[in-house]
Protein backbone atom coordinates (compact mmCIF):
# COMPACT_ATOMS: atom_id res chain seq x y z
CA UNK A 1 0.00 0.00 0.00
CA UNK A 2 1.22 3.87 -0.72
CA UNK A 3 2.06 6.52 2.36
CA UNK A 4 -1.54 6.81 2.41
CA UNK A 5 -1.86 3.14 4.14
CA UNK A 6 -4.24 1.02 3.00
CA UNK A 7 -5.44 -2.12 4.48
CA UNK A 8 -5.45 -3.96 8.37
CA UNK A 9 -1.73 -2.38 9.99
CA UNK A 10 -0.52 -4.17 13.45
CA UNK A 11 2.43 -4.54 14.89
CA UNK A 12 1.98 -7.27 17.49
CA UNK A 13 5.14 -6.89 20.16
CA UNK A 14 6.14 -9.10 22.76
CA UNK A 15 7.74 -8.17 25.44
CA UNK A 16 8.58 -10.23 27.76
CA UNK A 17 7.96 -8.88 31.37
CA UNK A 18 9.93 -11.30 33.61
CA UNK A 19 9.63 -12.57 37.08
CA UNK A 20 12.07 -11.63 40.17
CA UNK A 21 14.53 -13.94 40.11
CA UNK A 22 15.15 -15.74 43.75
CA UNK A 23 18.11 -14.03 45.52
CA UNK A 24 21.39 -16.05 44.85
CA UNK A 25 24.96 -15.78 45.43
CA UNK A 26 25.73 -16.77 41.54
CA UNK A 27 26.50 -13.41 39.62
CA UNK A 28 23.84 -11.95 37.46
CA UNK A 29 24.72 -12.49 34.46
CA UNK A 30 24.79 -16.34 35.14
CA UNK A 31 21.41 -16.49 36.39
CA UNK A 32 18.77 -18.35 33.76
CA UNK A 33 16.13 -16.41 32.14
CA UNK A 34 13.20 -16.60 34.67
CA UNK A 35 9.95 -17.85 32.87
CA UNK A 36 8.04 -14.49 32.58
CA UNK A 37 4.51 -13.54 34.02
CA UNK A 38 3.35 -11.76 31.00
CA UNK A 39 3.72 -11.42 27.86
CA UNK A 40 2.50 -8.14 26.50
CA UNK A 41 0.74 -7.97 22.44
CA UNK A 42 1.06 -4.54 21.47
CA UNK A 43 -0.82 -3.24 18.04
CA UNK A 44 -0.80 -1.01 15.77
CA UNK A 45 -4.14 -0.16 14.25
CA UNK A 46 -6.37 1.89 11.94
CA UNK A 47 -8.91 2.87 14.70
CA UNK A 48 -10.01 6.14 13.40
CA UNK A 49 -9.15 7.85 9.56
CA UNK A 50 -9.98 6.92 6.24
CA UNK A 51 -10.18 2.71 7.37
CA UNK A 52 -11.80 2.59 10.49
CA UNK A 53 -15.20 1.63 9.18
CA UNK A 54 -13.08 -1.90 7.65
CA UNK A 55 -10.76 -2.41 10.44
CA UNK A 56 -12.05 -0.97 13.92
CA UNK A 57 -13.11 -4.30 14.80
CA UNK A 58 -9.74 -5.97 14.42
CA UNK A 59 -8.44 -4.36 17.29
CA UNK A 60 -11.54 -6.23 19.28
CA UNK A 61 -11.12 -9.69 17.47
CA UNK A 62 -7.13 -9.57 18.15
CA UNK A 63 -8.31 -9.24 22.23
CA UNK A 64 -10.88 -11.47 21.80
CA UNK A 65 -8.30 -14.11 20.40
CA UNK A 66 -6.31 -13.70 23.22
CA UNK A 67 -8.39 -13.96 25.62
CA UNK A 68 -9.27 -17.35 23.93
CA UNK A 69 -5.82 -18.74 23.66
CA UNK A 70 -5.22 -17.16 27.60
CA UNK A 71 -8.53 -19.42 28.63
CA UNK A 72 -8.01 -22.88 26.38
CA UNK A 73 -4.27 -23.03 26.97
CA UNK A 74 -3.13 -20.69 30.16
CA UNK A 75 -1.13 -18.51 27.19
CA UNK A 76 2.11 -19.05 26.11
CA UNK A 77 3.64 -21.84 28.06
CA UNK A 78 2.23 -20.58 31.22
CA UNK A 79 2.96 -17.11 30.95
CA UNK A 80 -0.16 -14.86 30.52
CA UNK A 81 -0.70 -12.80 26.97
CA UNK A 82 -1.85 -8.97 27.45
CA UNK A 83 -2.67 -6.97 24.93
CA UNK A 84 -2.50 -3.11 24.23
CA UNK A 85 -3.76 -1.53 21.08
CA UNK A 86 -2.01 1.95 19.44
CA UNK A 87 -3.86 3.75 17.35
CA UNK A 88 -1.89 5.06 14.31
CA UNK A 89 -5.07 6.52 12.24
CA UNK A 90 -3.83 5.01 9.11
CA UNK A 91 -0.45 7.41 8.26
CA UNK A 92 2.76 5.78 7.61
CA UNK A 93 4.55 8.07 9.92
CA UNK A 94 2.32 7.31 13.06
CA UNK A 95 2.72 3.59 12.56
CA UNK A 96 6.76 4.27 12.16
CA UNK A 97 6.49 5.94 15.17
CA UNK A 98 4.34 3.41 16.91
CA UNK A 99 6.43 0.51 15.62
CA UNK A 100 9.67 2.38 17.13
CA UNK A 101 7.72 3.36 20.55
CA UNK A 102 7.35 -0.55 21.08
CA UNK A 103 10.63 -1.76 20.13
CA UNK A 104 12.07 0.29 22.93
CA UNK A 105 10.05 -1.34 25.35
CA UNK A 106 12.20 -3.62 27.58
CA UNK A 107 12.85 -6.44 27.34
CA UNK A 108 13.10 -5.88 23.35
CA UNK A 109 13.55 -9.77 22.87
CA UNK A 110 11.88 -11.80 21.68
CA UNK A 111 9.27 -9.36 19.84
CA UNK A 112 6.74 -10.30 16.11
CA UNK A 113 5.36 -7.40 14.48
CA UNK A 114 2.03 -8.48 12.66
CA UNK A 115 1.61 -5.38 9.61
CA UNK A 116 -0.22 -5.59 6.78
CA UNK A 117 0.72 -2.35 4.94
CA UNK A 118 2.86 -2.55 1.71
CA UNK A 119 4.85 0.32 2.19
CA UNK A 120 5.61 0.64 5.68
CA UNK A 121 6.63 -3.07 5.37
CA UNK A 122 8.59 -2.28 2.43
CA UNK A 123 10.35 0.42 4.50
CA UNK A 124 10.72 -1.03 7.52
CA UNK A 125 11.54 -4.68 6.26
CA UNK A 126 15.35 -4.53 6.71
CA UNK A 127 15.41 -3.04 10.00
CA UNK A 128 13.08 -6.19 11.27
CA UNK A 129 16.10 -8.14 9.83
CA UNK A 130 18.57 -5.75 12.39
CA UNK A 131 16.31 -5.76 15.24
CA UNK A 132 16.12 -8.79 15.33
CA UNK A 133 11.78 -9.03 14.89
CA UNK A 134 9.09 -11.60 12.70
CA UNK A 135 7.23 -9.52 11.11
CA UNK A 136 3.61 -10.78 9.52
CA UNK A 137 1.89 -9.25 6.97
CA UNK A 138 -1.46 -10.33 6.16
CA UNK A 139 -0.60 -10.47 2.40
CA UNK A 140 2.62 -8.92 1.43
CA UNK A 141 4.06 -7.03 -1.91
CA UNK A 142 6.98 -8.89 -3.28
CA UNK A 143 9.17 -5.66 -1.73
CA UNK A 144 7.67 -6.14 1.69
CA UNK A 145 9.20 -10.00 1.44
CA UNK A 146 12.57 -10.39 -0.32
CA UNK A 147 14.82 -11.09 0.07
CA UNK A 148 13.60 -13.32 2.40
CA UNK A 149 14.87 -12.76 6.20
CA UNK A 150 12.12 -12.30 9.03
CA UNK A 151 8.92 -11.26 7.30
CA UNK A 152 6.15 -13.67 6.79
CA UNK A 153 2.47 -13.95 5.54
CA UNK A 154 -0.81 -15.03 6.67
CA UNK A 155 -2.33 -15.76 3.64
CA UNK A 156 -1.53 -15.51 0.05
CA UNK A 157 0.88 -12.68 -1.37
CA UNK A 158 -0.50 -10.39 -3.99
CA UNK A 159 1.38 -11.87 -6.77
CA UNK A 160 0.76 -15.62 -5.76
CA UNK A 161 -2.95 -15.12 -5.13
CA UNK A 162 -2.84 -13.08 -8.70
CA UNK A 163 -1.06 -16.01 -10.91
CA UNK A 164 -3.76 -18.16 -8.80
CA UNK A 165 -6.50 -16.16 -10.39
CA UNK A 166 -4.94 -16.58 -13.92
CA UNK A 167 -4.80 -20.54 -13.84
CA UNK A 168 -8.81 -20.65 -12.67
CA UNK A 169 -9.07 -17.74 -14.93
CA UNK A 170 -7.54 -19.62 -18.40
CA UNK A 171 -8.42 -23.02 -16.99
CA UNK A 172 -12.35 -22.25 -16.66
CA UNK A 173 -13.50 -18.92 -18.84
CA UNK A 174 -14.45 -18.63 -22.59
CA UNK A 175 -11.45 -17.53 -24.76
CA UNK A 176 -10.13 -14.98 -25.27
CA UNK A 177 -9.07 -13.15 -21.92
CA UNK A 178 -8.69 -9.82 -21.94
CA UNK A 179 -7.75 -8.69 -18.83
CA UNK A 180 -8.08 -4.44 -17.39
CA UNK A 181 -6.75 -3.79 -13.96
CA UNK A 182 -8.71 -1.23 -11.85
CA UNK A 183 -6.88 -0.94 -8.83
CA UNK A 184 -6.04 1.47 -6.07
CA UNK A 185 -2.76 3.55 -6.74
CA UNK A 186 -0.80 2.06 -4.36
CA UNK A 187 2.13 -0.04 -2.93
CA UNK A 188 -0.81 -2.39 -2.27
CA UNK A 189 -2.77 -2.11 -5.45
CA UNK A 190 -0.19 -2.14 -8.09
CA UNK A 191 1.59 -5.05 -5.94
CA UNK A 192 0.08 -7.28 -9.04
CA UNK A 193 1.53 -5.57 -11.54
CA UNK A 194 4.89 -6.80 -11.07
CA UNK A 195 7.20 -8.08 -14.19
CA UNK A 196 6.60 -11.54 -13.15
CA UNK A 197 2.60 -11.03 -12.60
CA UNK A 198 2.12 -9.15 -16.45
CA UNK A 199 4.84 -11.76 -17.92
CA UNK A 200 2.97 -15.05 -15.96
CA UNK A 201 -0.65 -13.85 -17.83
CA UNK A 202 0.80 -13.43 -21.00
CA UNK A 203 2.45 -16.64 -20.92
CA UNK A 204 -0.95 -18.35 -19.99
CA UNK A 205 -2.55 -16.70 -23.13
CA UNK A 206 -4.30 -13.70 -21.30
CA UNK A 207 -3.69 -10.25 -22.88
CA UNK A 208 -3.74 -7.01 -20.82
CA UNK A 209 -5.71 -4.21 -22.65
CA UNK A 210 -6.01 -1.29 -20.04
CA UNK A 211 -4.17 -0.44 -16.55
CA UNK A 212 -6.19 1.82 -14.64
CA UNK A 213 -5.41 3.55 -11.45
CA UNK A 214 -7.42 5.27 -8.60
CA UNK A 215 -7.05 7.24 -5.40
CA UNK A 216 -8.32 5.36 -2.53
CA UNK A 217 -10.34 8.30 -2.10
CA UNK A 218 -12.00 8.36 -5.38
CA UNK A 219 -15.63 8.08 -5.66
CA UNK A 220 -15.94 8.04 -9.44
CA UNK A 221 -14.49 5.83 -11.58
CA UNK A 222 -16.63 6.74 -14.45
CA UNK A 223 -13.66 7.66 -16.75
CA UNK A 224 -11.70 4.66 -15.75
CA UNK A 225 -14.14 2.00 -16.63
CA UNK A 226 -14.84 3.79 -19.75
CA UNK A 227 -11.55 3.38 -21.09
CA UNK A 228 -11.40 -0.36 -19.93
CA UNK A 229 -14.88 -0.95 -21.57
CA UNK A 230 -13.62 0.63 -24.76
CA UNK A 231 -10.25 -1.20 -24.62
CA UNK A 232 -12.45 -4.55 -24.85
CA UNK A 233 -11.91 -5.91 -21.70
CA UNK A 234 -14.02 -9.07 -20.80
CA UNK A 235 -12.47 -9.56 -17.33
CA UNK A 236 -11.01 -6.47 -14.91
CA UNK A 237 -9.29 -7.28 -11.85
CA UNK A 238 -9.07 -5.10 -8.67
CA UNK A 239 -6.69 -5.08 -5.61
CA UNK A 240 -8.09 -3.45 -2.96
CA UNK A 241 -9.61 -3.76 0.12
CA UNK A 242 -13.60 -4.18 0.60
CA UNK A 243 -14.31 -1.04 0.21
CA UNK A 244 -12.91 -0.34 -2.93
CA UNK A 245 -14.02 -3.39 -4.41
CA UNK A 246 -17.90 -1.64 -3.32
CA UNK A 247 -16.53 1.76 -5.10
CA UNK A 248 -15.38 -0.48 -8.45
CA UNK A 249 -18.87 -2.29 -8.74
CA UNK A 250 -20.59 0.52 -7.86
CA UNK A 251 -19.17 2.69 -11.12
CA UNK A 252 -19.68 -0.75 -12.99
CA UNK A 253 -23.47 -0.78 -11.58
CA UNK A 254 -24.11 2.48 -12.60
CA UNK A 255 -22.67 2.45 -16.00
CA UNK A 256 -24.62 -0.65 -17.13
CA UNK A 257 -21.64 -3.06 -17.38
CA UNK A 258 -23.13 -5.56 -14.86
CA UNK A 259 -26.28 -5.59 -16.11
CA UNK A 260 -24.74 -6.44 -19.42
CA UNK A 261 -22.28 -9.14 -18.61
CA UNK A 262 -19.88 -7.97 -20.86
CA UNK A 263 -17.55 -7.87 -18.13
CA UNK A 264 -16.85 -9.82 -14.96
CA UNK A 265 -15.21 -8.59 -11.87
CA UNK A 266 -12.48 -10.39 -9.86
CA UNK A 267 -10.09 -8.96 -7.13
CA UNK A 268 -7.00 -9.97 -4.45
CA UNK A 269 -7.68 -11.73 -1.32
CA UNK A 270 -8.84 -8.62 0.64
CA UNK A 271 -10.75 -7.41 -2.06
CA UNK A 272 -13.29 -10.39 -1.02
CA UNK A 273 -14.21 -9.32 2.07
CA UNK A 274 -17.64 -10.29 4.01
CA UNK A 275 -18.41 -6.39 4.05
CA UNK A 276 -18.17 -6.45 -0.02
CA UNK A 277 -21.35 -8.85 -0.22
CA UNK A 278 -23.80 -7.50 3.02
CA UNK A 279 -23.12 -3.93 1.48
CA UNK A 280 -23.82 -4.49 -2.33
CA UNK A 281 -26.59 -7.68 -1.92
CA UNK A 282 -27.66 -8.31 -5.69
CA UNK A 283 -24.80 -5.96 -7.75
CA UNK A 284 -21.74 -8.44 -5.81
CA UNK A 285 -23.25 -11.28 -7.38
CA UNK A 286 -20.22 -13.21 -9.81
CA UNK A 287 -17.38 -11.11 -7.83
CA UNK A 288 -14.60 -14.28 -7.90
CA UNK A 289 -11.15 -13.72 -6.26
CA UNK A 290 -8.36 -16.11 -4.92
CA UNK A 291 -8.97 -16.80 -0.67
CA UNK A 292 -6.61 -18.30 1.82
CA UNK A 293 -8.70 -19.19 4.46
CA UNK A 294 -12.17 -20.04 4.99
CA UNK A 295 -15.22 -17.99 5.15
CA UNK A 296 -18.03 -16.88 7.04
CA UNK A 297 -20.53 -18.86 5.05
CA UNK A 298 -18.99 -22.12 5.87
CA UNK A 299 -21.25 -23.01 8.92
CA UNK A 300 -20.20 -27.01 7.67
CA UNK A 301 -16.81 -26.14 8.92
CA UNK A 302 -16.72 -26.87 12.88
CA UNK A 303 -14.03 -24.03 13.40
CA UNK A 304 -16.39 -21.66 11.49
CA UNK A 305 -19.55 -22.61 13.62
CA UNK A 306 -17.53 -22.05 16.64
CA UNK A 307 -16.80 -18.39 15.47
CA UNK A 308 -20.27 -17.58 14.44
CA UNK A 309 -21.56 -18.42 17.48
CA UNK A 310 -18.99 -16.59 19.56
CA UNK A 311 -19.94 -13.72 16.87
CA UNK A 312 -23.57 -14.00 17.56
CA UNK A 313 -23.44 -14.54 21.50
CA UNK A 314 -21.23 -10.91 21.35
CA UNK A 315 -24.74 -9.41 19.71
CA UNK A 316 -22.34 -7.78 17.04
CA UNK A 317 -23.58 -6.00 13.70
CA UNK A 318 -23.20 -8.13 11.15
CA UNK A 319 -20.91 -5.41 9.23
CA UNK A 320 -18.44 -6.31 11.71
CA UNK A 321 -17.82 -9.55 10.42
CA UNK A 322 -14.94 -8.68 8.71
CA UNK A 323 -11.61 -11.26 8.51
CA UNK A 324 -9.81 -10.32 11.84
CA UNK A 325 -13.15 -11.90 13.82
CA UNK A 326 -12.96 -15.03 12.04
CA UNK A 327 -9.14 -15.89 11.70
CA UNK A 328 -7.44 -14.16 14.67
CA UNK A 329 -8.31 -17.17 16.88
CA UNK A 330 -6.67 -19.71 15.02
CA UNK A 331 -4.12 -17.74 13.78
CA UNK A 332 -2.70 -16.87 17.21
CA UNK A 333 -3.48 -20.66 18.21
CA UNK A 334 -0.77 -20.91 15.52
CA UNK A 335 1.83 -18.37 17.01
CA UNK A 336 1.22 -19.72 20.44
CA UNK A 337 2.61 -23.18 19.47
CA UNK A 338 5.43 -21.86 17.20
CA UNK A 339 6.85 -19.99 20.45
CA UNK A 340 6.06 -23.36 22.89
CA UNK A 341 8.13 -24.86 19.47
CA UNK A 342 10.54 -22.74 20.27
CA UNK A 343 11.28 -23.02 24.08
CA UNK A 344 10.98 -26.56 23.63
CA UNK A 345 14.02 -26.94 21.79
CA UNK A 346 15.86 -24.02 23.30
CA UNK A 347 14.07 -22.90 26.22
CA UNK A 348 13.26 -19.44 27.18
CA UNK A 349 16.52 -18.45 27.99
CA UNK A 350 17.63 -18.52 23.67
CA UNK A 351 14.06 -17.50 22.92
CA UNK A 352 14.74 -14.95 19.89
CA UNK A 353 13.60 -14.22 16.26
CA UNK A 354 16.19 -16.42 15.11
CA UNK A 355 14.39 -19.15 17.48
CA UNK A 356 10.91 -18.32 16.21
CA UNK A 357 11.94 -18.01 12.34
CA UNK A 358 13.11 -21.67 12.90
CA UNK A 359 9.78 -22.98 13.76
CA UNK A 360 7.80 -20.70 11.30
CA UNK A 361 9.94 -22.70 8.14
CA UNK A 362 9.32 -26.00 9.79
CA UNK A 363 5.38 -25.06 8.61
CA UNK A 364 5.07 -27.52 5.76
CA UNK A 365 1.50 -27.69 3.78
CA UNK A 366 0.22 -27.72 7.89
CA UNK A 367 -4.11 -27.83 7.93
CA UNK A 368 -4.87 -25.92 10.51
CA UNK A 369 -9.19 -25.50 10.76
CA UNK A 370 -9.29 -22.04 9.41
CA UNK A 371 -6.16 -22.37 6.20
CA UNK A 372 -3.44 -24.09 4.91
CA UNK A 373 0.19 -22.90 5.60
CA UNK A 374 3.51 -23.61 4.31
CA UNK A 375 6.71 -21.65 4.66
CA UNK A 376 10.56 -22.14 3.87
CA UNK A 377 13.41 -20.09 4.34
CA UNK A 378 13.75 -18.60 0.81
CA UNK A 379 9.97 -18.57 0.45
CA UNK A 380 8.42 -16.64 3.45
CA UNK A 381 4.57 -16.86 2.21
CA UNK A 382 2.41 -19.72 2.10
CA UNK A 383 1.23 -20.56 -1.18
CA UNK A 384 -2.38 -22.24 -0.61
CA UNK A 385 -5.60 -20.81 -1.26
CA UNK A 386 -9.11 -21.55 -3.41
CA UNK A 387 -10.97 -19.37 -5.54
CA UNK A 388 -14.39 -18.08 -4.07
CA UNK A 389 -17.74 -16.33 -5.36
CA UNK A 390 -20.04 -13.60 -3.63
CA UNK A 391 -23.39 -15.81 -4.49
CA UNK A 392 -26.97 -15.43 -3.34
CA UNK A 393 -25.76 -13.66 -0.43
CA UNK A 394 -22.76 -15.63 0.38
CA UNK A 395 -18.99 -16.19 0.20
CA UNK A 396 -18.66 -19.82 -0.95
CA UNK A 397 -15.32 -21.89 -2.22
CA UNK A 398 -15.78 -22.30 -5.84
CA UNK A 399 -12.44 -24.51 -6.34
CA UNK A 400 -10.61 -27.41 -3.90
CA UNK A 401 -7.50 -26.09 -1.76
CA UNK A 402 -4.31 -26.17 -4.33
CA UNK A 403 -1.10 -24.35 -4.50
CA UNK A 404 -0.77 -21.32 -6.27
CA UNK A 405 2.45 -20.74 -8.70
CA UNK A 406 5.57 -19.24 -7.31
CA UNK A 407 5.21 -15.49 -8.49
CA UNK A 408 8.28 -13.74 -6.56
CA UNK A 409 10.89 -12.21 -8.33
CA UNK A 410 12.78 -14.64 -10.31
CA UNK A 411 16.62 -13.66 -8.21
CA UNK A 412 14.87 -14.46 -5.52
CA UNK A 413 13.96 -18.27 -6.28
Amino acid sequence: MSSRMSGLFFLVALALVALPLVASCAPAEEAPLAKPAEIWIRASCAMTGIYAGSLLPAAEAMKEAIDIVNSERGGIDGATWKVEVLDDGGEVEKAVANYEKVKAKEPRSPMMILISTSACAEALRERFNEDGIICFLPSGSDKALYPAGNSFCIVISHSDGFGFFIDWLVETQPQPIKLAFLSWDSSFGKAVLSPECLQYAKDKGVEIVATELFAITEMDLTTHLTKIKEAGANWVFTNTLGFGTSVVLKNANNMGLLESGDIRFAGGHFSMDYDVNNTLGPIGEGFVGPHSVVTWDEVENPYVAERVASFEAAGRPVLQKAQPYLVFKGWFDYIADVFEGAIADGGWENLDADALRNQLVQTKDLELPFTILNYSADKPETNWARMVEFKGGKVLPITDWRKAPDLRPAQYK
